[in-house]
């Protein structure tokens, strides 16, 4: 596997109305801490890889699985500086869960996982897909808690939140944490300590990880760095592709080379 070039793509499920699966080959990326919007189930397919995920250390290796929470933030490396592969489905839940563990070893979740990859990638079996989905999550159901969402003052929530959806729906703007506070109607202090009391991240990485995210959907339907460059609201392409292979696994250009079979 050392010789072997890395991948990175990512692709909706046929049939599954907002679940998106990413395959990561011969990855060796450090990534930084961040977090996901969805719950994210995966699985290491070959390598090592280590988290640090509620203030633990835990090493994966081949056919473990593994599930993070939304906005819970973590990083993770492969270990040694080797190459590692893995699987992720990203899911959204009607219902709020709480994982109190990353590792789920259940041999049926793992064999249902990679049957769902296989399909979802290469024969796109949707009847067989929505099974296997329905099973996934059955099964998943049993390792969770159910658990409230809210977490703070409910009128502080709402107002941290309605400066959440601004920072996603403007992230590809030049915005200041003045702008982000302002639509709390808090201070930049407070609200730079309240946003990240709610999750985890300061109010910039948040924009920061949201203007890398939207950077992939730009690029795939741009097709081309320098547009997505401009459209995202860099100023240095050479500053945007370092980000975007720190956060995402790969660079911009090597992203939409893996992903061009999957539009």
């Amino acid at each position: 596997m050392k010789n072997e070039q890395e991948k990175l793509v990512h692709f909706d499920v046929n049939g599954l109305q907002g679940i998106s699966v990413t395959h990561g080959y011969n990855i060796s990326n450090v990534f930084p801490v961040h977090f996901h919007t969805t719950y994210n189930l995966g699985i290491i397919e070959q390598g090592e890889r280590e988290f640090t995920y509620r203030g633990e250390k835990t090493n994966l290796k081949k056919n473990d699985t593994f599930i993070i929470q939304p906005f819970e933030p973590h990083r993770c490396k492969s270990l040694n500086n080797t190459k590692h592969c893995y699987k992720i489905i990203s899911l959204n839940l009607n219902t709020l869960f709480y994982f109190p563990q990353l590792v789920i070893q259940h041999h049926d979740l793992l064999n249902y996982i990679k049957e769902f990859h296989a399909l979802a990638e290469y024969e796109k079996s949707t009847k067989r897909v929505n099974k296997l989905y329905e099973e996934i999550i059955w099964l998943l159901r049993t390792f969770a808690l159910e658990c409230s969402a809210e977490s703070l003052d409910i009128e502080l929530s709402s107002k941290i939140n309605r400066a959440k959806k601004f920072i996603e729906k403007n992230c590809h703007l030049d915005i200041s944490l003045k702008d982000m506070a302002g639509m709390a109607y808090l201070s930049e202090f407070h609200f730079n300590r309240y946003f990240h009391k709610q999750f985890g991240l300061s109010p910039y990485a948040y924009y920061l990880v949201c203007k890398l995210k939207m950077s992939q959907k730009i690029l795939m339907k741009q097709k081309s760095v320098t547009s997505t460059v401009y459209d995202i609201g860099f100023f240095d392409q050479s500053h945007f592709t370092k980000l975007f292979k720190k956060h995402i696994g790969v660079t911009p250009g090597k992203y939409l080379r893996d992903n061009r079979i999957y539009e």
